[in-house]
Order: structure tokens, then C-alpha cells, then sequence
């Protein structure tokens, strides 16, 4: 641990950059799903191009995922950011990242029975479930800058 405020905002500077690169998989890879569930029938070249991209994306986001939380517990454990009375808002932050992991995972099992061409939800459900890490990173930007409680 670094024990200079120099050091800490380097690591919430690390934290933020890691966390908007796996928001972006997040965003994406969901996308990638919609049109493998618009992909006729008959097209198998375009179905295994997407399922190659959606792999490689969940793949990358993985590893981008992992700095992102380890940075963030830093940020938590080792600063105490978070800590003490007026700090309600770290305890929902925290369930909503158990959520975005879980929503990871449910990406991952996702890509899994598309690969293994099993039922998947429809395109109009995958478009709503797209907007679920949109409305989990503006609840925590939100909580993070105002701290409202």
C-alpha cells in the first residue's frame, strides 16, 4: 500500500480506467448476442464470426475485470474509503458490483449456450437486458459523486 494521497489517487486513476474498459465489454458483448440471435439459419460463417468476437470480448473483459476489483478493494481495504459513519453509500456500490459480476457470469453462460446452440432468449429480451449495466453504472457513478447517504 502506498501511504501518500499521491499514491492513492494513482490507484483510483487505475481503478476508474480498468472499470469504464470492462463497462465497455459489458456493453458490447450483449449487443454481439443480439444479432447472433438475429443470425438466420442457414448462416453459419456469420454465427461463427460473432461467437469468435463474443468470445474474444469475454475473454478480455475477464482480465479487465479482475485489476478493476482488485484495484477497487485497494481502494476499500487498504484507504478505508467507505469506511465509518456517513458511508451507507459504499454498501450499496458493493451489492451493486456483486450484480455486475453476476450479470458477467450470466453473460459468460450466455455465449455458452449460443456456442453450444441451445435456447437463448430472444433479441428483444437481450436488448433489454443490454440496459442493465447502464443503469448500474449510473446508480454508482451517482452514489461515488454524491455520496447521498
Amino acid at each position: 500500500m502506498w501511504p501518500t494521497l499521491s499514491g492513492m489517487l494513482w490507484i483510483k486513476a487505475l481503478h476508474i480506467v480498468f472499470i469504464a474498459s470492462w463497462f465497455a465489454g459489458l456493453f458490447y458483448l450483449p449487443r454481439i448476442f443480439v444479432n447472433l440471435a438475429l443470425v438466420p439459419p442457414d448462416s453459419g460463417a456469420e454465427r461463427a464470426r460473432l461467437l469468435l468476437m463474443a468470445r474474444k470480448l469475454l475473454r478480455f473483459m475477464t482480465l479487465l475485470a479482475v485489476p478493476a476489483l482488485a484495484l477497487g478493494l485497494w481502494l476499500w481495504l487498504g484507504y478505508g474509503i467507505g469506511w465509518g459513519p456517513g458511508n451507507g453509500w459504499m454498501h450499496v456500490k458493493l451489492l451493486i458490483v456483486l450484480l455486475l459480476l453476476g450479470y458477467h457470469g450470466w453473460c459468460a453462460h450466455l455465449l455458452g449456450r449460443f456456442a453450444r446452440g441451445q435456447p437463448t432468449p430472444g433479441h428483444v429480451w437481450l436488448r433489454w437486458f443490454n440496459e442493465a449495466p447502464v443503469l448500474l453504472l449510473l446508480t454508482v457513478v451517482i452514489l461515488v459523486v454524491l455520496k447521498p447517504f
